[in-house]
């Protein structure tokens, strides 16, 4: 599996561009992630990369 999709915006990214949520498991992409000053868009939890 190279590519995941970011589950706010749908952009196609590859694995080590992905951020997974602490709190509530959304997969986000680094742009989605730096829009929400680095926390979770959907719950403003903490992010951690994936890969």
């Amino acid at each position: 599996m190279d590519k995941l999709l970011c589950g706010k915006c749908g952009r196609e990214c590859d694995c080590a561009d992905i951020y997974i949520c602490s709190d509530c498991g959304s997969f986000v992409c680094r742009n989605c992630r730096d829009a929400a000053g680095e926390l979770c868009p959907d719950c403003y939890g903490t992010l951690n990369k994936l890969c």
